[in-house]
């Protein structure tokens, strides 16, 4: 599809529409946000937000935050992180700002916030969306605002709060690969002050790729999430809120097929030549190459994700007469494995088993804000203090050779890390009016990261087959190879820590027109520490490191909503200078490195339109994003090089989606019937844009009916990917190991929700 369709469907769309009788009493939702830390109209917030709220979230059936992507411009959101073989990996970016690495020595480049507690780690992060109230997609650096600084934007999730009568709802989903979903809400007031809440969801749905020779199937789903809410509001100047929350995933690897093979310099590339388990070489190996959209796979190692998230967190809020004063403490922790089979081959080439996954994450907030000079200044302060330790131990099976061999041996290698980070930040942003019309915002941020790596390399024989070394070993005389005797091919231990620190400040002005417009300047400033490679195939003495990256962001922005409150526009345009960006690449080896590419200018624009026409509601989202690398870092030792025609990774230039929804009465119940249209453009699915993972523009299509009957029956019948698109979310293109592996959408499926509130 080319932009003049998006563009002159996007234009019909106006006179059709318009021949449509206006109702009267219809109006558009008031949608409240946070984004400034304060509840204020969306029309009224002078960044560049998408808002989903409850309603919306349930119209368009989405059940898990993955899928906000379709309907926020200049999104693209992965659900499994490249190399990690996650079935839940969160791999967020928003205007070309991201990070694809899932790691516990990188950052994301988005932060996602639930309640306001920060979720530093991708594993686990494709949330269920959870009896959640609103979710605000902040775009652009949100470092003055928030506790943990987020340089690219920001996902801002807020859960309902339990209600003050015994009430709940059940929600029951069927659909094909025998997909059962089941959720329950429950709340439960024990008195006028204590009020709680419990929230149930129970995800079980058959995988989609078929591994033909092992008889199983990836891409599947099995996943449990509890989470208990209880507010306690003793008086009207006090409230606590407590939060827990339990998630188990137990499924098999994402769902992942083979899209080409290579000559490789590392393990492939000497199977091919010294093996005779592949005895016609790249020919042999052709065999198991498929077309993504057949969803086959010929592997036949082990696979699985595996975890186990707890949460707990406590939110105190003083409200004074000029001020309020709130406390966050919270404690994340996860715990599991994660495995796949990459080659997507019988051969025992290589695989990766990330069986020691563990990680902490404690936070402290202290924030107040308020109004101060008669009303004309708004103003939050915050202290933040995050701490998190991690374990992450990768096994990766693989062929190698050794020099006094006339053939390789199966080795292991091994890479145990253990972190151990901290990030210090206070934080200030207020809002100055001047008079009716024009106001000033500035803001400041310091920040002081503290990091350290403890790490063990080694590369050992595998002489049992079972995934783990076997050393010390020798070589005879003769040559021979002695079982249990080869010498380690290398090793390397150590531990290594670095102190990242930075300000970054935003300021900007806005202006109230008489129409009620809004019209606003900002210039915002961001920043990521560096850090520390984690993995390897080849041996290294002490682990690579990789620098801070920032970026200074200008934004125009407009907000309108008028006719009657039946129009609602809002518009920005922007222009970056992201500097030290880091991308994920891979070396000589196949490993892969964490590294700052260079230099890039990005410009976009973004569009988003809500229109009521008598009984139809038109939404139109359009982002676009211009990204250029300005210079390029020299970076030894790589597989497979950049130059500064290179575009970023998961950054289309076009992103569109329309949806249209029209709903009447049938006595005392409503009809009501949806359409979804998302259009992306060209994709690079990696850093070093391998033709393997490129993937050309795509459309879907998402249909649903819903029948709503008295407020109490929901039932809804639906369609996904409606044209059966297929394309590529993620993969890995490892020259140096020679295979490309590919994570695919999954296809059209059609199911029923039934919903029954009480």
């Amino acid at each position: 599809m080319n932009y003049g369709r998006i563009v002159v469907l996007s234009c019909l769309l106006v006179p059709v529409l318009s021949s449509v009788a206006w109702a009267a009493e219809q109006t558009l939702e008031e949608i409240v946000v946070t984004a400034q830390k304060r509840a204020e109209g969306l029309q009224e917030t002078p960044i560049a937000v998408t808002a989903l709220t409850a309603g919306k979230l349930a119209d368009r059936n989405i059940t898990d935050i993955s899928q906000i992507a379709a309907y926020t411009p200049n999104m693209v959101f992965d659900t499994t992180s490249p190399i990690s073989g996650l079935s839940s990996g969160a791999v967020v970016f928003l205007r070309g700002i991201g990070n694809t690495d899932f790691s516990l020595t990188t950052d994301p480049g988005v932060g996602t916030y639930v309640d306001g507690v920060y979720m530093s780690r991708s594993a686990g992060g494709v949330l269920d969306v959870l009896d959640v109230e609103r979710v605000e997609i902040l775009r652009g650096p949100q470092g003055t605002l928030f506790g943990r600084n987020t340089i690219g934007g920001a996902i801002n999730i807020t859960a309902r709060q339990p209600g003050d009568e015994l009430a709940g709802d059940i929600t029951v989903t069927v659909g094909e690969f025998d997909r059962l979903d089941v959720r329950g809400t429950l709340d439960i007031p024990i008195s006028k002050q204590l009020l709680t809440t419990i929230v149930v969801s129970k995800k079980d749905r058959e995988g989609f790729v078929k591994r033909v020779l092992a008889g199983d199937r990836l891409g599947d789903e099995d996943r449990l999430a509890v989470r208990l809410g209880v507010s306690w509001l003793p008086s009207d100047t006090f409230d606590l809120r407590l939060v827990a929350d339990h998630s188990t995933i137990d499924e098999a690897s994402a769902g992942s097929t083979i899209e080409g093979f290579t000559p490789g310099a590392g393990t492939v590339g000497y199977a091919l030549a010294a093996f005779g388990d592949i005895p016609a070489g790249l020919g042999d190996l052709s065999q198991y190459v498929t077309d993504g959209s057949d969803d086959r796979s010929f592997a036949t190692g082990v696979s699985g994700t595996d975890l186990d998230i707890s949460g707990f967190s406590l939110t105190a809020t003083w409200h004074l007469s000029a001020a309020d004063i709130k406390y966050i403490a919270a404690f994340r922790e996860t715990d599991g494995e994660f495995y796949r089979d990459p080659d997507n081959t019988p051969h025992a080439i290589t695989e990766t088993l990330n069986n020691a996954y563990e990680h902490e994450q404690t936070t402290h907030e202290l924030q107040i804000s308020g109004n101060a000079f008669n009303d004309r200044l708004q103003y939050i302060a915050g202290l933040y203090l995050f701490e998190e330790e991690g374990t992450d131990n990768v096994f990766v099976p693989v062929f190698l050779p050794d020099p006094t061999l006339t053939v390789g041996f199966p080795a292991v290698i091994g890479n145990f890390a253990d972190v151990d980070n901290s990030s210090r930040a206070a934080y200030f942003q207020g809002t100055l009016q001047l008079n009716e019309t024009f106001a000033f915002i500035g803001g400041v941020r310091y920040t002081k990261d503290e990091k350290e790596f403890e790490y063990t390399q080694y590369i050992g024989a595998d002489l049992a087959g079972n995934g783990l070394p076997f050393f010390p070993g020798a070589v005879n005389e003769n040559g021979v190879f002695t079982p249990g005797l080869l010498p380690l091919v290398g090793n390397g231990s150590g531990k290594v820590d670095d102190e990242f620190t930075e300000t970054t400040i935003k300021a900007g002005v806005e202006a109230t027109l008489e129409s009620g417009a809004l019209l606003y300047y900002s210039f915002s400033q961001g920043f990521k520490s560096g850090g520390f490679v984690l993995r390897y195939v080849e041996s290294v003495p002490a682990p690579r490191v990789f620098e801070p990256e920032t970026l200074d962001t200008h934004e125009i922005g407009f907000k309108w909503q008028g006719l009657d409150d039946r129009v609602r526009i809002n518009a920005a345009i922007y222009l970056s200078e992201y500097d030290e960006v880091q991308v994920t690449f891979f070396d000589q080896l196949g490993g892969p490195i964490t590294a700052n590419a260079g230099q890039v200018d990005i410009a976009g624009a973004e569009l988003e339109l809500t229109a009521l026409f008598g009984g139809l509601t038109v939404d139109i989202g359009i982002g676009y994003t211009d990204a250029e690398y300005q210079s390029i870092n020299a970076i030894a030792g790589l597989s497979l090089s950049i130059d500064e025609s290179a575009s970023l990774v998961n950054t289309p230039e076009l992103t569109a989606n329309i949806g249209l929804e029209y709903g009447f009465s049938l006595g005392s119940s409503e009809l009501t019937f949806r359409a979804d249209y998302a259009f992306f453009d060209d994709v690079y699915n990696d850093s070093q844009n391998s033709p393997f993972l490129f993937q050309d523009s795509y459309e879907t299509l998402n249909l649903a009916i819903r029948w709503s009957l008295e407020e109490r029956w929901r039932v809804t019948a639906f369609a996904t990917n409606v044209t059966d698109e297929r394309y590529i979310v993620s993969g890995d293109s490892n020259f140096g190991l020679g295979f490309h592996e590919t994570n695919y959408n999954r296809p059209k499926e059609l199911g029923l929700t039934i919903r029954y509130s009480f």
